[in-house]
């Protein structure tokens, strides 16, 4: 493949993501929408995907342009489709399965950074521990956001009215996103043992990686040698 088309592959995602959003945009106007953080919403979230480009264009160190794929996907089911068409009010676990599906693309993502030329030095206990915590911080910054979102706009997207007229905790959504992110998390490393088993050909492809090393002293996830 030609090196110029091979290094425009990764930010056609993107691309597309703000093409579809526009798309959108020009619907819901078309339709009637007047709410202005929608618009916000549907054109900030297609940004999303030109992250791992603009990460490989800053810092020259490549990454998969698979990430940038199911960002795209993320966003089109997330934003255009969940709230958009609104799936989160049509389709009860609409919420649930975006937050898990987050959570698996945060934990491949971390997993990459985290094994990237280590193939063999990786500590597999480290690497465990710092892709879940880093996976559910970020779902913690995901529930922060929700809750800023909604002290502004008089939203309700983390359903605490729906909770307490269900006579459930008003703090019975956020728990349940965590702990889906943590099912999520889980589901990546079930994916992750998998991969194992057919001899690491997903990993080798995305990342170059090709197994764990022993456990050493010195580092979470590298054998202290140089």
């Amino acid at each position: 493949m030609n090196s110029k088309v091979s290094k425009l592959i990764p930010w056609l995602p993107g691309v597309i993501t703000v093409a579809v959003a526009a798309g959108f945009c020009i619907a819901y106007g078309v339709c009637g929408g007047s709410d202005v953080t929608m618009y916000l919403q549907l054109l900030a979230s297609s940004l999303l995907p030109f992250a791992v480009p603009l990460y490989t264009l800053v810092t020259k160190q490549p990454l998969t342009a698979v990430l940038s794929v199911l960002a795209a996907v993320f966003v089109f089911c997330a934003s255009f489709l969940g709230s958009g068409l609104e799936f989160y009010d049509k389709f009860l676990c609409w919420d649930w399965i975006m937050h898990g599906a987050f959570a698996f693309i945060a934990s491949l993502a971390i997993f990459i950074f985290c094994v990237r030329g280590r193939s063999g030095k990786a500590n597999v206990l480290g690497c465990v521990l710092i892709v879940l915590l880093a996976t559910l911080g970020i779902a913690a910054i995901w529930e922060i956001w929700e809750y800023i979102a909604d002290s502004i706009t008089g939203a309700d997207s983390q359903r605490v009215a729906e909770s307490i007229a269900l006579g459930k905790s008003p703090l019975a959504d956020t728990m349940e996103d965590i702990m889906i992110a943590v099912a999520g998390s889980a589901l990546f490393f079930i994916a992750l043992l998998a991969d194992k088993f057919c001899g690491y050909k997903v990993c080798r492809r995305l990342c170059g990686f090709s197994g764990f090393g022993p456990v050493k002293r010195g580092s979470a996830l590298d054998d202290g040698q140089e």
